[in-house]
C-alpha cells in the first residue's frame, strides 16, 4: 500500500511539557529524530505502519515495539483506550499479554497485516507516540538532565541509544552503559566543548564523556542500529558537529556520508515553523567546509589510538564512478527514496537504466536491483515517498 507522510509534527510535541531546557527541543529534536530513524529504518520518516516479524517476534512502528518485552502490548493497550477497545487488534490482546511474561504464547498470525492497516490514522500515531514519549525519549532527556548535558550531540545519542536498547539499568540498556560511563570517569578530563560535567566529584568535558559513552557502547554494537549510530556519532565528533544548527552532515545506515535537514518536516498537517523549529540559518557547526578530524575519536580503539578504521573525509565520489551526477555526467543533485529519484533538472530515469537509485546530500548511487534503498538530501522538496 501507499504511505502517506509521517507525521513528525506530532512526535516534535513529545517533551514539550518537560520541566528541564537541557531536553531535544526544536530543530535538534528534528534532526536527532530523523537521523536515528535512518539507522533504525533506513528512513528520516518515522515508521509507523512498518511490522515484521523473526523468529516469531513481532517488532514494529517508531521504536521498534517488540512482542517480547511488552512495549508492543503497551502500544495496542493505548490504541484500545482511543478506539474504546474494539478494533483490529482485540483478538490479539490474550497472546500480546502472554508474551509479556513468555517467550512463546498464542499465534499471532495476521498481526503485521493489522498493524499495516492503521499504520495511516492518526490516533494510531497516537497511541505509539504516547509509548514513545514514556518509555523512551522522556528517560533518556531525563538521564541528559541528570547528568548536566548541554550539547545537542550528546542528548541525541543518549535519545538514540535509547530506542536501540531501551532505557532499562542492564549492562546493555542505556541506564547501565550510562553508569557504566561514568564509573571509568577517574580523574578530570579536559577538552575543547565549553561544557564541564561534574561525574564523581571529577570534573569532565562533554565531549569526552560522550566519547567514554560511545566507547561503552561499541560493545553492544551488534544491537540493530547500534553500529551505524556509533560510527555516524564518532564522524561528527571528529568534525566537531556538537552544536548542531538547521543542518549535520552524517553517515546513514550504510556508512555513506551524507546530510539531514530541519527542511524536512514530513508532516501532513500545516504546522508552523517555530513548532518544528526549522530555520534557514544555518551555524558554523554544520558548514561544508568543516573538515573531518583524520586522527581523531575512533570508538572502537579503547586507547583511542589511530588505526585504519578511522574515520575520515571521503572525497565526493561513489563507487560506482558516478561523481555528483546521476550516471550520465550531466544531471547533477540526484536523491530520492527507494525505487525512484530526482534530480535537480526533473529527470527521474537514470540514462543507464539503473534502478534503485538513492543519494545523499550531492551523491547518489544505483544498486543495480529492485533492493529498496533510502536516502536524505539536501532538496527536501522534490523527495519521493516509497510505495510499499
Amino acid at each position: 500500500m501507499k504511505l502517506s507522510q509521517y507525521s513528525l509534527a506530532s512526535i516534535l510535541a513529545i517533551g514539550a511539557l518537560g520541566t528541564s531546557n537541557a531536553w531535544l527541543s526544536g530543530c535538534p529534536k528534528n534532526l536527532a529524530f530523523q537521523l536515528t530513524n535512518v539507522f533504525q529504518a533506513g528512513q528520516i520518516e518515522f515508521p509507523y505502519a512498518k511490522c515484521e516479524e523473526t523468529s516469531g517476534e513481532y517488532v514494529a512502528g517508531i521504536a521498534r515495539f517488540s512482542s517480547e518485552d511488552g512495549s508492543l502490548w503497551k502500544v495496542i493497550n493505548a490504541y484500545h483506550k482511543i478506539t474504546g477497545g474494539d478494533d483490529v487488534f482485540s483478538k490479539y490482546d490474550n497472546a500480546l499479554k502472554k508474551r509479556t511474561s513468555s517467550s512463546s504464547g498464542s499465534s499471532l498470525d495476521g498481526f503485521c497485516d493489522a498493524w499495516e492497516s492503521v499504520g495511516t490514522e492518526q490516533k494510531f500515531w497516537s497511541a505509539q507516540g504516547s509509548v514513545f514519549e514514556s518509555d523512551y525519549f522522556n528517560p533518556s532527556q531525563e538521564m541528559a538532565d541528570d547528568l548536566g548535558l548541554k550539547l545537542s550531540i550528546t542528548k541525541a545519542q543518549l535519545y538514540d541509544a535509547a530506542i536501540a536498547h531501551g532505557t532499562g539499568s542492564g549492562s546493555s540498556e542505556l541506564g547501565g552503559m550510562v553508569e557504566t560511563t561514568n564509573a571509568k570517569v577517574t580523574k578530570d578530563i579536559s577538552g575543547d566543548s565549553s561544557n564541564t560535567l561534574k561525574i564523581n566529584g571529577y570534573k569532565v568535558d562533554e565531549v569526552e564523556w560522550l566519547k567514554l559513552f560511545l566507547t561503552t557502547r561499541a560493545k553492544y554494537k551488534d544491537v540493530h542500529g547500534a553500529k551505524v549510530s556509533i560510527d555516524s556519532y564518532a564522524y561528527m565528533i571528529n568534525r566537531n558537529e556538537t552544536k548542531w544548527g538547521n543542518t549535520i552532515y552524517v553517515l546513514n545506515d550504510k556508512g555513506d556520508e551524507g546530510d539531514v535537514t530541519c527542511d524536512n518536516s514530513y508532516s501532513p498537517y500545516p504546522v508552523p515553523d517555530e513548532d518544528l523549529g526549522a530555520t534557514t540559518t544555518t551555524s558554523s557547526t554544520t558548514t561544508t567546509s568543516k573538515e573531518t578530524n583524520t586522527d581523531g575519536f575512533d570508538p572502537y580503539d579503547n586507547d583511542n589510538d589511530d588505526d585504519e578504521d578511522s574515520h575520515d573525509n571521503k572525497d565526493n565520489d561513489n563507487d560506482n564512478g558516478n561523481d555528483n551526477d546521476n550516471g550520465d555526467g550531466n544531471t547533477k543533485n540526484c536523491h530520492g527514496y527507494g525505487a525512484n529519484y530526482t534530480c535537480e533538472d526533473g529527470t527521474k530515469e537514470n540514462d543507464n537504466g539503473e534502478e534503485n537509485c538513492h543519494g545523499y546530500g550531492h551523491n547518489y548511487t544505483c544498486d543495480g536491483n529492485t533492493k529498496f534503498a533510502f536516502g536524505f538530501g539536501l532538496l527536501a522538496g522534490v523527495l519521493t515517498l516509497l510505495s510499499i
